[in-house]
């Protein structure tokens, strides 16, 4: 039977959800307390590869696996992973469902804290101490939504994926309190994608980038362009579409 499984992760001491060399990656642990259940090494496959220090509030995974109860199966993965790590819903899926090809949209939420430190947002939002034209910023992320080639706001090679154009459906900026709260959704993103987006955002707060410097960014695509990428730990993998 395939099993579709919807969780949620604090990033901060694990390598990203994909297994990685040498490394604590949050697959590993999953794929370790479903080998205590079912007694046989399974293998998931995520809808996102998020990157370390990361967090989500969606994340999506099928597996493969013999017949079970999936009201118990949650809780006895639950009961198997760590405090970090919890598994909010468990629904059995037609063959066909795929965790990443059937991808229609995610969204992703970026968290910048302006006001005075906090010690309950270390590792969960981005600490700024200088002053940010927030108006500005608004009027710079709309540039973002539409279908854009992205080459110039994320780190996956070329030679990896070729084409890099991905479209943003919505692009949002909040202020509560003294808490910046960034929202996008779109079709796809690539590595480091939301967190370069959000680095130029930053610089145009600063007034250290232009509107028509992001322009020309998405205009002339280039790898090599000077970008600020921003902590992993402000970054939330909030909703995967299907």
């Amino acid at each position: 039977m395939r099993y579709k499984c919807e969780l949620a992760y604090d990033g901060t001491n694990y390598a990203g959800f994909q297994s990685q060399i040498n490394a604590l990656a949050i697959q590993d642990v999953i794929e370790e307390a479903l080998q205590k259940i079912f007694q046989v090494k399974i293998r998931i496959v995520m809808a996102s590869r998020t990157d370390a220090g990361v967090h989500a509030l969606g994340q999506v995974f099928h597996f493969d696996a013999k017949e079970y109860d999936p009201y118990r199966l949650k809780g006895a993965l639950n009961h198997y992973l760590p405090n970090a790590i919890h598994i909010n819903k468990i629904e059995v899926v037609d063959e066909s469902f795929h965790a990443r090809f059937n991808v229609k949209a995610k969204t992703y939420r970026y968290l910048i804290n302006c006001g005075e430190k906090s010690p309950f947002l270390n590792e969960r939002a981005l600490q700024i101490h200088y002053d940010l034209d927030i108006e500005l910023m608004k009027e710079a992320l709309k540039l973002f939504v539409g279908k854009h080639d992205f080459t110039s706001y994320n780190t996956t090679p070329l030679e990896d994926i070729a084409d890099q154009v991905r479209e943003i459906y919505d692009f949002t900026l909040t202020l509560k309190g003294d808490l910046l709260i960034f929202e996008i959704r779109g079709n796809g993103f690539l590595r480091n994608m939301v967190r370069l987006i959000i680095g130029d955002l930053v610089d145009v707060g600063r007034k250290r980038k232009t509107l028509d410097d992001i322009k020309e960014s998405l205009d002339r695509p280039d790898k090599k362009k000077e970008r600020l990428n921003v902590a992993p730990g402000g970054l939330y993998l909030v909703s995967i579409e299907y």
